[in-house]
This record gives structure tokens, sequence and C-alpha cells, in this order.
């Protein structure tokens, strides 16, 4: 045993610590099958009912094997191995009276067999590491099996990750399905006019299940497993279900995701809605990969007489290629040149440039974040469109109100 473990760790070396799980399964399916010269090794996964070969190192083709191949549980080697009905080395199995009758020794042409159970870190019994040959070898024996039962301990550990994260993943996917199904809320936040102070639109904003964090959070938690797609398009589902209890005058904002926007599905979810009244806040939490695409579907959203707003004008990752390839009808200020822009002649000048900008491409600019009367009333003063932000309203359940009080208060006590 002592001779084993030397031999493994002069082969794994600090090789394993520097290697992912994929590729450290890899890496002992080759030791195993190089360390005891046989032709093939593989690493399987039991379910109840099958044994379902997950990686293999070696002449896969002549056992007709590959990656997914599955196979009855009951009728293996390795579930008599299990019970005990079988030892973990056969050294001929075409010979041996317990394997020689089995249609599977025929089926995949065994001449020999190892294999070691690979038990998980919680005491699961995950599969097994095995290794076979077409032709018998006499030399397989007790140290044969020590040492794959070490490979498949040491296998164990990154399987054991491998798995974790297989059911984490899993269990993520369950609980963003659950809340595209049914545990998605919206609110809703005022955007004012600002010359006339009457609410003339609302941006949606998603809510999620109390304690179960932020949208951000969640967002982000859907794209991990491919899921952000579909978890955008319900909230953009769930806003739209809103419109009839929206005043007639009053449009409605909805986020999308370069990826969505490309995707060519919102137009089936604006047949929900109706788009003279929808804006499509085009988000840049992850950079537009495919202009050519997002163009694209603008284009033909636009068709439709829907308009198209870009967030984040003014911040560094809002260049001014970007603003001319999409066109928009709506330059959403960010909230970063709104803070304190009442103080700060270099903000007051750069948001005087941008109203000046949108005038000259027949867009309205929208600023975000108004937190004062002071802010609201600069914006007044330098000719922005429209704005939103806590001083406003905050978001929340409909209906809206038809006027915003606090900024009336702000512009008349800043007349004064």
């Amino acid at each position: 045993m002592a001779e084993d473990q030397a031999c493994l760790h002069a082969e794994w070396g600090s090789r394993g610590a520097l290697l992912d799980p994929d590729e450290a399964v890899s890496w002992l399916l080759s030791l195993a099958r190089r360390h005891l010269r046989m032709d093939l090794s593989w690493l399987s996964r039991f379910t109840p009912d099958l044994q379902i070969i997950e990686a293999l190192h070696g002449d896969a083709a002549s056992f007709r094997l590959s990656p997914g191949t599955a196979t009855s549980f009951c009728e293996s080697y390795c579930a008599r191995v299990l019970d005990g009905r079988l030892p973990p080395v056969i050294p001929n199995a075409r010979t041996d009276e317990r394997t020689a009758p089995l249609p599977i020794t025929d089926e995949f042409g065994i001449g020999a067999y190892v294999g070691a159970p690979v038990v998980l870190d919680d005491g699961r019994v995950y599969g097994m590491l095995c290794c076979l040959n077409h032709e018998a070898d006499p030399r397989l024996g007790t140290r044969d099996a020590r040492f794959l039962t070490l490979l498949a301990e040491v296998l164990a550990q990154f399987v054991s990750r491998l798995t974790h994260e297989r059911e984490d993943r899993d269990l993520l996917v369950r609980r963003i399905s659950m809340v595209i199904r049914n545990g998605l809320t919206m609110q809703f936040q005022p955007v004012v006019d600002v010359p006339t102070l009457r609410v003339v639109g609302a941006e949606a904003l998603a809510r999620f299940p109390p304690g179960s964090g932020g949208p951000e959070a969640w967002f982000a938690a859907a794209a991990s497993v491919g899921l952000r797609t579909e978890l955008e398009l319900a909230a953009i589902s769930r806003a739209f279900a809103a419109f009839p209890r929206l005043p007639a005058q009053v449009w409605l904002a909805v986020n999308a995701s370069p990826t969505v926007v490309a995707s060519g599905r919102l137009r089936d979810v604006l047949a929900e809605a109706p788009a003279t009244r929808v804006v499509v806040e085009v988000t840049e939490h992850e950079g537009i990969q495919d202009y050519p695409a997002v163009c694209a579907a603008l284009d033909d959203l636009r068709g439709r007489d829907t308009r198209i707003a870009v967030d984040d004008v003014g911040v560094a990752n809002a260049e001014l290629n970007r603003l001319l390839r999409l066109s928009p009808d709506i330059l959403k200020m960010d909230r970063e040149l709104t803070w304190r822009i009442d103080k700060d002649p270099a903000r007051r000048a750069l948001a005087g440039a941008l109203v000046q900008f949108a005038g000259e491409i027949g867009a309205r600019v929208l600023a975000e974040g108004v937190e004062t009367a002071d802010e609201f009333a600069t914006l007044a003063d330098i000719g922005v469109h429209e704005a939103q932000g806590f001083y406003l309203g905050r978001p929340g359940p409909l209906p809206l109100p038809e006027r915003c009080a606090a900024g009336e208060r702000s512009l008349t006590d800043v007349s004064r």
C-alpha cells in the first residue's frame, strides 16, 4: 500500500493542485490507464437504473463507448462489484465463471476489468472508476485494485466539487424558474416632464421576493445559468400587464439588455402592449457585442413607433459612438452627472452640452437620480426635458400621481 501511495504521489505530485476539476478527472483517468497498462479507463455516474459514462481515456471506440453512453446498471460489472457478487479485479473475464456468461462481456469485448467505487464526501456512491482491456491480463491483482481505489479517492474530491457545483447550479435554475413563473413583482417610478411638472411616464423596475437579494444580484445569477434573457422578458411582460392601470397619456419604460434586444424576442412580447406608449431602455450592464444585430432589432421596434432610450449617458462607458449608432429617442443622463449638479459648474456645463446635443439629433434628455430641490431646479434651468429620482417620486405600486408636488414646490422656491 505504501508503494502504491508513493507511486501516486510521484505521478500526481503538485500537478493536481493546479488543475481545475475537469482537467483533474482527465489526468487521473490517464494515470489509471497508464499505470494498469489497460486499453480504456472511465468515470461513470450511477442513477437508480443506469450507469452513465461521463469521461473516458483510451481506445473508447473499440469498446463502442463514448461520453454519455448509458447502460443498464443492474447488468453491469460495477453493480456486482458494489454488492459483492464480483471482486474488484477480474484478470480474465472470458474464463471467469462469474463474468463469462454475462451478455456485457461479449457486447463490449471485455477481456480484463478493474473497478473502484467513487464515494462523495457526503458518503454517497457517485459511480465507478474502471479500467478495461480487450485481452486478458493475468498480471492484474489486489495491488492494482488498491492503486485504483487510491485514485478513486483522489478523484472523488474533484467529483464532489463538480457535483456540488452542479447541484448548486440546478438549485439556482429552479429558484430562477420559479421566480419567472410567479415570483416577480413590478414597481413603477414616475418620470416628470420638467416644464409642466406632469407625470408623463414611468420606469418599470423588477422586484424579487423579500430577503432574496436585489435586482442586480438576481439578473447576474440568471446570466450565470443562461436564464437572463428569460428573466428579463418575464419582467417586461409583467410590466406590460400594468398598462390598463396607467393613464392613456403615460408611457412605460422597460429595461432590456443588448442580448435581449438582439434576440428579436421583444417584438413578440410587445404584442401584449400599446407599442406607441413603450420606451425600450437599452441597459449597459453588459457591453454591446453585436451592434448590427442590436441596431436592426431597434429599427424594427421603431417601425412599430416604439421609442428607444439609452441609459448612463454622461459617464465614461457611454461613449459618443454608442449614441450615434443606436440613434436613441431619449438620452438618460446618468445619476453621476445629476448628483450635486447645482454646486458643480463642470457637471452643469456637461449637462447643458448634452441638452444641446439631444436637440441636434431630435432626442430628449431624461435626468436620473434627482434627489434634491436644488438639483431639480438646476436641471430645469439647463433645459432638461424630463427627470426622475427619489425627490420626485420613489418606485412603488400603481397608481401614479398626475403631477409632481415636490417639483412644483422646488421651482416656486427658486423663483422667489
